[in-house]
């Protein structure tokens, strides 16, 4: 009966050991797991407040009254003056010369535009 008792408490000892044990590696992997958990809530805050600051700047620079000043400034359009709108007849359409289509759309265009005055020039006159 000795050896049977003796056997129970080596046995009990053995299940003592193999329970703290394993609950000494549960309890390790918990706060492993708190920690990495913390940190992923750090990045989702970190991202989130990232995102506000980006919405927040990205709202200042789609401003209209922002985006039509720098149009204003950057980008110089003149209204379309009527000298500038030629006729469809006025381009060339004949490469039969010695000329290149572009001096010849030139030579065509400049006309058109030099006649275009002349018209205005006579018409501001008659008033």
């Amino acid at each position: 009966m000795n050896i049977n008792r003796l056997a129970q408490i080596a046995l009990s000892l053995v299940l003592i050991v193999f329970t703290i044990a394993a609950s000494n590696y549960m309890k390790n992997s918990v706060y492993r797991l708190e920690n990495e958990l913390r940190k992923i809530n750090q990045g989702i805050q970190t991202d989130i407040e990232t995102i506000h600051v980006l919405n927040a700047e990205w709202s200042k620079l789609n401003n209209p009254s922002r985006l039509r000043a720098l149009v204003a400034s950057h980008i110089a359009l003149n209204p379309i003056k009527a000298e500038q709108i030629i006729n469809y007849s006025a381009l060339p359409f004949n490469y039969e010369t010695g000329e290149s289509r572009k001096e010849i759309a030139r030579r065509n265009i400049a006309d058109y535009a030099r006649n275009n005055r002349n018209l205005k020039k006579l018409a501001n006159a008659a008033r």
